[in-house]
């Protein structure tokens, strides 16, 4: 019962901010609103690069003339074209975790910048690569890039997004990996008969399209204003407040939303600001450390890896060999991706962060049983109608991987997280979707050598999977940004404003934050007396 109420619309017409219910938003109907949705399109597009890579990566397989300039690599060569990739992005992480200092020191849309310019370097080699070496490099920057934006473009949009509405944006970013995916699929498709090396060379080209448009765009979007309080600069983040969430006027909620920012921000500077330390020395936090690194772990080890980058080997062993068949069946992938990842997003509030992630994790287990049988019998029988059933497992497959890790994969860590901790711990997410380093050497070795036998391993693993998300996530349905905190840390929360737990109000009496001082409230839903700077 408790799955199903979960589908139920909610009948409220309420959210809550700081222990008070405000009139829910159309964001539709409010100017500066929808403008700000309109401009966080930019730092949506962040994950379109990476999408384009493992969608480009599987059409190029398609290609003659790819696999005639590369004298058609297979097994673990094969791996190492398409690893390359998560070696950068593993390298941007550790040793060096460039998108967390960015973030921190010189501000989320800069941290965007500097990895788009890597980003738009590595494209331009890997569109003029001529020779295996080169190409590899070149998707090594590729890999650093796209991570250090990652690490900034999804702090952007959730620190910027009205509380009511915050979830909903913050998981369409990952959900646009398909928006880059269906891109490059069908761009692909488009330049696959072109007879000489541009028909690799374009779509290697366009690579670097997003970043070349966030560079030149994403000063039109607002900084974050948990940033701008972080550093000092309270005015500029309250007037973003005042303007975008309520449309110029000061009401009492933008009043409570600046309040519970800036103090939460103070109390975590004293007693949180202890550099990457603080990610394992709590209770709380090192439980949110284990499901951001597990969240990026699992996401890769779902079997989605199988078809991301080596669709065309799958593909083969039910015997679908022809190239434009093979480009079409990847477009049209892409495409259900995508529609399926964009509605999860918005249904992210009215069903919760678990019973996405457990009934995602369930339909797996058992559409992945039913795939591995498909391809067994396909292998003795030969029969068509298993190689069509298994076609029809792969695009549910999707559909089930897409309603809870998709877009979650980087929502939930961003929001689990304070800000103190926020760019860090989403290093950690990076981390651990960089063990598909491994993963990409594995799976077209294992396809290569023992064919559907090798599914029996992600059969069992995605088990494992569904016991971890059951007994470790946590449910952040409907709670502020702020407020999450205290589903971790309970009364040791560092969350300020009207949420402030017990001891965080005897810390703000110690730090002298506590008089107040009354503020003008111009069209207030309710009478609010604010401690404002």
């Amino acid at each position: 019962m408790g799955l199903l109420n979960a589908f139920r619309r909610s009948n409220t017409d309420h959210f809550t901010l700081a222990g008070k219910e405000y009139p829910k938003v159309t964001w539709w109907k409010r100017r500066n609103l929808r403008n700000l949705y309109f401009l966080l399109i930019i730092p949506l597009l962040g994950s379109w690069a990476e999408g384009y890579d493992g969608s480009m990566m599987n059409a190029l397989q398609t290609s003659q003339e790819w696999q005639d300039f590369f004298n058609h690599p297979r097994g673990s060569l094969l791996a190492f074209y398409n690893l390359s990739f998560a070696i950068g992005a593993l390298v941007a992480v550790f040793p060096f975790p460039w998108g967390a200092y960015f973030a921190d020191h010189i501000g989320r849309r800069w941290g965007i910048v500097c990895g788009n310019i890597v980003t738009i370097i590595g494209a331009v080699l890997q569109s003029a690569a001529q020779n295996f070496a080169m190409f590899i490099v070149s998707r090594i920057l590729l890999g650093i890039g796209v991570t250090i934006s990652q690490g900034n473009c999804p702090l952007l949009i959730t620190e910027l997004a009205h509380t009511q509405h915050r979830a909903h944006v913050t998981a369409m970013y990952n959900s646009n990996w398909y928006f880059g995916s269906i891109i490059a699929a069908w761009v692909t498709f488009g330049t696959i008969n072109i007879n000489s090396s541009w028909a690799w060379r374009i779509p290697s080209m366009l690579q670097g399209a997003a970043a070349l448009i966030q560079i030149s765009l994403v000063w039109f979007v607002p900084e974050s204003p948990r940033y701008l309080i972080n550093k000092d600069r309270h005015e500029e983040a309250l007037e973003i407040l005042k303007h975008y969430h309520g449309e110029g006027v000061m009401t009492d909620f933008v009043a409570a939303e600046y309040l519970e920012i800036k103090e939460t921000l103070a109390l975590e500077k004293v007693y949180s600001n202890r550099g990457w330390a603080e990610l394992f020395r709590t209770p709380g936090n090192r439980k949110r450390a284990l499901i951001c690194y597990v969240q990026g772990f699992f996401s890769q080890w779902c079997g989605n890896g199988l078809i991301s980058y080596y669709l065309v080997p799958v593909l083969e062993t039910i015997g679908i060999t022809s190239n434009s068949e093979q480009a079409g069946l990847n477009g049209g992938l892409q495409i259900w991706n995508y529609i399926i990842a964009l509605w999860a997003a918005f249904n992210i509030d009215r069903i919760g962060r678990r019973p996405m992630a457990l009934g995602s994790t369930g339909a797996m287990i058992v559409i992945f049983t039913l795939w591995t049988v498909f391809s067994a019998r396909y292998a003795e029988t030969q029969d068509s109608g298993m190689a069509k059933g298994v076609l029809v497992m792969i695009f549910l497959f999707y559909a089930a991987f897409n309603c809870g890790w998709q877009g979650l994969v980087i929502a939930y860590p961003v929001e689990i997280l304070p800000y103190e901790l926020r760019a860090k711990g989403l290093q950690l997410t990076f981390f651990g979707v960089s063990t598909n380093v491994v993963n990409q050497y594995v799976n077209p070795v294992g396809i290569q050598n023992i064919g559907w036998k090798f599914y029996i391993f992600y059969c069992v693993w995605l088990c494992v999977e569904f016991v971890v998300v059951y007994f470790l996530w946590v449910e952040t349905k409907g709670v502020p940004l702020e407020e999450i905190a205290k589903l971790f840390d309970k009364e040791d929360a560092n969350v300020g404003g009207g949420a402030a737990t017990g001891l965080a109000n005897i810390r703000m009496k110690e730090l002298g934050m506590t008089g107040d001082i009354e503020v003008d409230v111009e069209h207030a839903e309710h009478e609010l007396v604010n401690r404002l700077p």
